[in-house]
């Protein structure tokens, strides 16, 4: 029955429109009854003054005659013809023959007015009671005014409040309903697209309601959450295409060199060279698989980095040297300049090294014969910066926001015959954004590259030796035989 929010909104509607109907309802009856007695409360004083003043009047004229008198002004309408008159001894001088057998006696001497309201017998009266002194006697004066007719008023009054309550709560409960209907009618347009989007069309977006409310913040918010959704769907098709299409080559390679060897009789050497290929591509199929592991482990967060703290200019160093094998090979010098202190960041030290080799092995690849390659690593007030500047062949201002894209490779042609995937920067990117880094690239076509790395410096390490002039010796350069792709 409560499964709906329209139906919960309705209820809660109802209750609280009762509880405010009750509420109103109680002030409205105790402030008439208040009203009610307030005014008898008034008119039985003005009785007990009227008494009071006639005692005084009688006991001075005739204080024997003051009895006869009661009576007779009764009749007149002394008292209202509901009154008591006791002596100070407490004998009832006069009393109404109206108030019967009923008891009025409230007074506790005071000589102020009393009011209670009294039910005996066939009585139902309010009741002013008040003690006089006049001429050194004591008299307590009593006067009733009956409230059968207010109490009838009242019954009346309570069944209209309740006929009024019963009304508008019923109003309140269909209007609430109807209101509720009309609000939440959004939410059903909002669920009734929502359910029209399939992984088939992802582009589709919820229509906003034209007031800015909350629904309208919901539909956006759903509309950001499929453009996310789609545009997360469009990168997988298509690293899953550029996955293929690059898996696809080398398996193309392994299997037609592996297919050329069996067709007839081939030398040793011709089995040897078939052989070489195979292994060549199957190691760069090795290369791209763990690649791809790598990031697809990267998205979906199981790649934790062993973050501790470590020295970046030790995992610079390391790379450079393996970057020396094969820079000679092409004749191409690398150089670093490293501060003489260590250089502390909170790091995965393997994470480090791997970033270092791809970006010396992209400068290696991209740089011409003779070229130069310079790493220098220096110190800001709060961050570690590591710079890796070539003299290759540059990357065109328009290719700039998309090298850090997988798959991605301005050159494709030349990319894929160095062994290239296109995958190396992607992983580069991401290893700095896990150190919650910065890496920066500046290029021009024919005159090289410059990548920069940014970290934060690990809060407890003293560093020193900030400027150049305290640089290690660079590295020189012997001719060695080429090891393992980076």
């Amino acid at each position: 029955m409560f499964a709906s929010i329209r139906s919960r909104l309705t209820t809660w509607y109802f209750c609280i429109l009762a509880a405010i109907l009750i509420f109103v309802a109680a002030g409205a009856w105790f402030g008439m009854w208040a009203s009610v007695l307030i005014a008898v409360n008034h008119d039985l004083q003005l009785r007990i003054d009227d008494v009071q003043q006639f005692i005084e009047r009688q006991l001075a004229v005739s204080p024997t005659e003051l009895v006869d008198e009661f009576q007779e002004q009764a009749g007149l309408g002394l008292g209202g013809g509901l009154m008591e008159v006791r002596d100070g001894d407490g004998r009832v001088l006069y009393r109404s023959a109206r108030l019967g057998a009923a008891e009025l006696s409230t007074s506790t001497g005071a000589r102020n007015t009393e009011f209670t309201t009294k039910r005996s017998g066939d009585i139902y009266a309010r009741v002013g009671s008040r003690t006089v002194v006049v001429r050194g006697r004591r008299f307590t004066i009593l006067v009733a005014e009956s409230l059968r007719a207010f109490q009838q008023s009242r019954e009346e009054f309570e069944g209209i409040l309740v006929l009024v309550s019963a009304v508008a709560l019923l109003l309140a409960a269909l209007g609430g309903f109807w209101m509720s209907g009309k609000a939440l009618a959004p939410v059903d347009r909002i669920t009734n697209e929502a359910r029209q989007i399939s992984i088939s069309n992802l582009s589709t977006r919820l229509q906003l309601p034209p007031a800015r409310d909350e629904l309208h913040r919901l539909a956006t918010t759903l509309n950001d959450m499929l453009e996310r959704i789609d545009g997360g769907m469009r990168r997988m098709i298509q690293f899953t295409a550029d996955a293929s299409h690059e898996l696809r080559t080398p398996l193309t390679l392994i299997h037609s060199a592996a297919e050329y060897s069996l067709r007839r009789e081939r030398t040793a050497d011709e089995l040897q060279e078939a052989m070489r290929k195979i292994v060549r591509e199957s190691g760069r199929t090795s290369r791209l698989v763990y690649d791809l592991l790598f990031l697809a482990r990267a998205d979906s967060a199981q790649n934790a980095l062993d973050v501790a703290p470590a020295d970046l200019c030790v995992s610079v160093r390391e790379a450079a040297e393996q970057a020396v094998t094969l820079a000679e090979l092409k004749g191409i010098q690398v150089s670093t300049s490293l501060p003489a202190d260590p250089i502390s960041v909170e790091a995965d030290e393997d994470a480090l090294l791997r970033l270092w080799l791809i970006l010396l092995d992209n400068a290696v690849k991209y740089t011409n014969e003779g070229g130069r390659i310079v790493v220098l690593v220096r110190v800001t007030d709060s961050h570690a910066q590591v710079e890796v500047t070539d003299t290759g062949v540059g990357i065109a201002e328009p290719d700039l926001p998309h090298i850090f894209d997988r798959f991605w490779r301005a050159d494709k042609v030349r990319s894929r015959s160095m062994g290239g995937a296109g995958l190396g920067l992607s992983i580069a990117h991401w290893i700095v954004e896990q150190h919650h880094g910065k890496i920066e690239v500046r290029s021009e076509p024919a005159r090289g590259s410059e990548f920069v790395v940014r970290f934060p410096r690990y809060p407890a390490a003293q560093v020193t030796g900030q400027k150049d002039n305290g640089l290690a010796a660079q590295i020189s350069h012997r001719t060695m035989s080429k090891g393992p792709e980076l």
